[in-house]
Formats: structure tokens, sequence, C-alpha cells
């Protein structure tokens, strides 16, 4: 009876130990893969999935102002202040069209500033008929190239020209020229050509796009385009022969300031025939003009004369 009572407490303790919480395997927590963008990453880049604890996942929400900041109208704004003022006004030669550049002057612009604007209007003398084809807000003090300015009507009265940089300059050094756009008055469609000058004759223009010179017809459009001879070069100036028939320019290893290698090219119409004509790094050279019909003047980067002579393909010294 003694060994009976002794087993059923030995089994009765075994079955107490088995039922203890601590016997059983410990509870997991759950874990999620969460695909989380790096600050420094652009949208649409993720990192590495890794596994995130779920109490430790946060989300911030994103503020969105109570008072979201408009752009005022400065238009609005300056015409309620003052009338507008005529700054020019072109006939076309037939007529028919008047090209009119208006401006209102600088006044304060709420927290911004001062501010002018500008607009460029097409009329239709026989009736009237007025269209706004171009505005420009102007930053009053700002730096940079600024203004409308009518150029030239072509003869045939279809096209006006005109630069949207009658004043100033861009920041910084180098060559530049002022833009050159084009009005077509049968499409009230606006045309930027690029910065250019018009031939002797008035008949043509060249203009920069990018590494192309780009020969037009005052009346009828594009002529050709040359690509810029010498690689790894910028854009330099470019002069017109006097018959505007030829045309020469520059380029340069660097403008900023005039230095190394400077190409002179030699550019043909109207086959677009390029031709090089020198080739030096001492002097560079910053500027050309084209005078007289067998020699060049160019000037280096101290802005001293030098004189290329056609016939005979030498450079010297200016007077």
């Amino acid at each position: 009876m003694r060994l009976f009572l002794s087993i059923l407490v030995i089994v009765f303790v075994w079955l107490m130990a088995g039922c203890s919480p601590s016997a059983f395997p410990p509870k997991q927590e759950t874990l999620v893969n969460t695909t989380t963008r790096l600050p420094d990453q652009p949208a649409g880049t993720v990192a590495t999935s890794t596994p995130t604890r779920r109490p430790t996942l946060t989300v911030q929400p994103t503020e969105i102002p109570a008072n979201p900041v408009m752009t005022p109208d400065i238009l609005g704004t300056l015409a309620s202040i003052q009338p507008p003022k005529t700054l020019s006004a072109s006939l076309s030669p037939n007529g028919e069209w008047q090209a009119e550049i208006t401006t209102y002057d600088c006044s304060p612009i709420g927290d911004l500033g001062e501010y002018a604007y500008e607009q460029l209007k097409l009329i239709r003398l026989a009736d009237k008929d007025e269209k706004i084809v171009d505005n420009q807000e102007i930053a009053c003090g700002g730096l940079g190239a600024f203004g409308f300015e009518g150029l030239f009507w072509s003869p045939n009265s279809r096209f006006f020209y005109y630069t949207d940089a009658r004043e100033g300059v861009p920041d910084g050094c180098g060559y530049w020229v002022k833009p050159v756009l084009r009005l077509d008055t049968t499409s009230l469609s606006v045309e930027p050509l690029g910065g250019g000058l018009p031939s002797p004759d008035g008949a043509k223009l060249a203009t920069w796009q990018g590494r192309e010179l780009v020969i037009w017809d005052v009346d009828q459009g594009e002529i050709g385009r040359a690509a810029a001879s010498a690689p790894a070069t910028v854009n330099g100036p470019f002069a017109w022969s006097p018959d505007s028939q030829a045309l020469v320019y520059l380029q340069l290893t660097a403008d900023c300031p005039v230095s190394g290698v400077t190409y002179a090219i030699r550019l043909d119409l109207p086959e677009m025939a390029s031709t090089l004509l020198l080739e030096s790094d001492s002097p560079s050279f910053a500027g050309v003009q084209w005078e007289a019909s067998d020699e060049l003047r160019l000037f280096d980067e101290n802005g001293k004369e030098w004189r290329y002579h056609f016939p005979t393909k030498a450079i010297e010294p200016g007077p």
C-alpha cells in the first residue's frame, strides 16, 4: 500500500512539471518584411528588404500648410496702379501690321520687390485687331539681360524680328550675342533663332544654335547650317563679309578668360563650304571684324589688333 502511494506521488509531480508554462516553447514575436526608401535615394529607388519588428514601425504625417503662398498677379498689380507706356512701334513694309512694345514701369509687388512687365503686341491696322504675342516679367535691380526690342521686318512683311535682351548681359563671362526671335504674322507663332547678326545687305541672318552656325533668308527661312569645325572648343564671335556672301567665325579653346588655341574658319555661301584660315595660340583671339574684302581685323585676349590677309594667308600686328 505504501509503495502504491509513493508511485502516485511521483506521477503527480511529473505531470505538474510537464504542464508548467516554462515547459512550452517561448512565444515568437511576429516579424514583417518592410521596404524602406533611404533619405538620400530618389523616388522609385528602394533599399534592401530587412526584417523589422512591428512595434518599432512609426509613420510621421506630412504637414500641409494651412495657408499656401500664392504667386501674385504681377501684370494685374502693375496695371492697377499705372497705364502702360509705348516703347516702340514698328510698321511693316506693306503697311498692314504694326509691332508695338509696351511696358509697365518698375513698381513694388508685395514682398517680392520691384517688378516691371513688357508686352509685344501685333496690331492689324485695317481693323485694329490686337494680339499679345510675347511678354516678359522683369525683376528690377536684378542681373542679366532683359527687355524687348524690335530689330527689323522682313521685306515681304511676313516676319518681325526682335530680341528679348535689349539691356544688360547674362551673368558670367565669355562670348555672347543678343538672341533673335522671329514672329510669324501668318500663324502668330514665335520662334527663337539663337544669338546672331544680320548680313550687311539685310537679306540674311546668321545665328549660333548650339554647335551649329545657321544661315537664314529673312523672307523665306533657313538656308543651311554648318557644324562647328574644331572639336573641344567653344563658339566665338563671327563677322559677315562686306558682300554678304561669306562669314568668318572663331572657335576658342577657352573663353573665360580667352586662352589656348583659336581657330578662324571661313564659311562660304551658298555652298556652306568651310575653310580653316588660321590656328593660333600665341596670340589667342577674342574678336573679329571683316570690313575690307581682302583682310580681317582680329583682336587678341589683350585687345591688341592684328590683320589677316586673304591673298597671302599671313597675319601681322595691326596699325
